[in-house]
């Protein structure tokens, strides 16, 4: 149910699109930060595209937005769809609102808390250590180079979240296919491919049969063994966490390490400041965010109840999909937005999303970020790229950006 405008076709799922996304988000914005699109995949089912800061903003933080499609059916279909005894969708933190989703959101957190986070820094540098140990070698016994994403960014990422879930290393190279596989078939607008839902499903499954029989220190033994009722997740809800944990919570570290490396050697005199005050890292890790930041866009939200954005009329029923990766480079918000400056005076960002749904692993990303760039200096501070920076290639995908390679030169 949408306002009597006519719809804009934009192809968010070109092979290219993360080429001249950003031209595309310009021109929306200047006639509107909320937009009625639609895809030529998905003729006559439009919905509104926000890219606007301060729509953005507002969209993530309204409870008139609900995840859950759910929440729209009537009490009417509820009961026949029960009748009927048709499988429903699993509760998971991104598909759900309260008070599901702070129930399930309160169980993640305990593992990504400040003080669990800060006990992971020491095999977090462990592991990148060793990672560009293998790196260094591979390059000096082949032709000098090295593909940084494919042999320390996602690895990396791994690790660390191998740690978290407690997963064992063997499964790092089938978890990495995986998850590519699925970043770059990701898009809100669409039902997940059955084949990778198995495979990851598969993965969880077995996760839970190890750490039933030998529980450890990790998220996923807790999870199995709760320590009290509160904390119980039924079965399909325990798929689906780890499932959600797995697929995203290593890929958008990975891509944040590989961005961040791209846009420093693309921009010497930042990577020399960086090697010269390793304290840059931080706000590094959150230019990066808001200037190639891994979630291009949010989940679909879906209005429960009529309200104004952005100047616009929505309607109960309509489709919502905010654009992080839009509304950072709003230059209503900051100045100079498609510049990548690591010494920009600090400005809030929506690269970790906003509301009640932002990154549960912000906090992981953050520090895996800071080590893995510091470590990445501090053993190649001549590091260049071993491409033109205009062969750089992004993976296509509507939902996460990423790049595809990220050819170095120690």
């Amino acid at each position: 149910m949408l306002d009597e405008l006519r719809p804009i076709v934009v192809d968010l799922l070109a092979e290219d699109f993360h080429e001249r996304a950003h031209t595309l988000y310009d021109e929306l914005r200047e006639q509107s930060p909320v937009a009625l699109v639609e895809l030529p995949e998905q003729p006559g089912r439009g919905f509104w595209m926000v890219t606007g800061y301060a729509a953005a903003e507002a969209a993530l933080r309204d409870a008139r937005l609900a995840n859950d499609p759910r929440t729209l059916l009537s009490p009417a279909q509820r009961a026949a769809r029960a009748a009927a005894q048709l499988p429903g969708a699993p509760n998971t933190m991104l598909l759900s609102d309260p008070p599901e989703h702070t129930r399930l959101r309160r169980i993640a957190q305990r593992a990504f808390t400040p003080r669990s986070v800060t006990a992971l820094r020491p095999t977090v540098v462990r592991h990148a250590e060793r990672l560009l140990d293998q790196a260094d070698k591979a390059a000096r016994d082949g032709d000098g180079t090295v593909d940084l994403l494919h042999t320390y960014a996602y690895p990396l990422s791994l690790a660390a979240l191998g740690e978290i879930l407690g997963f064992p290393e063997a499964w790092h190279p089938g978890l990495e296919v995986l998850a590519v596989r699925a970043a770059t078939a990701s898009t809100p607008l669409s039902a997940p491919d059955p084949e990778l839902r198995a495979q990851l499903e598969g993965y969880a499954r077995d996760l839970i049969l190890l750490k039933r029989d030998n529980p450890a220190d990790d998220l996923v033994s807790r999870l199995v063994h709760p320590a009290s009722g509160d904390d119980t997740l039924s079965n399909s809800e325990l798929m689906a966490m780890i499932g959600l944990l797995m697929a995203a919570g290593f890929e958008t570290s990975a891509s944040l390490i590989a961005s961040a490396t791209a846009s420093l050697l693309t921009h010497p005199a930042q990577w020399a400041a960086l090697r010269d005050d390793p304290e840059l890292a931080a706000p590094t890790v959150e230019e990066t965010m808001r200037y190639w930041g891994p979630v291009e866009s949010a989940t679909v939200r879906y209005a429960v109840e009529p309200f104004e954005l952005g100047g616009r009329r929505i309607r109960t029923g309509d489709r919502v999909l905010v654009f992080p990766a839009a509304a950072n480079r709003d230059p209503s918000h900051v100045t100079d937005p498609h510049r990548f400056d690591i010494h920009r005076n600090p400005r809030p960002h929506l690269g970790f999303s906003g509301g009640i749904h932002n990154c549960v692993g912000a906090a992981l990303a953050r520090t895996e970020g800071r080590i893995g760039l510091n470590t990445l200096i501090a053993r190649w501070p001549d590091l260049r790229l071993a491409t033109d920076p205009t062969e750089l290639r992004w993976r296509p995908g509507m939902g996460l950006r990423g790049l595809r390679r990220l050819p170095v030169r120690p």
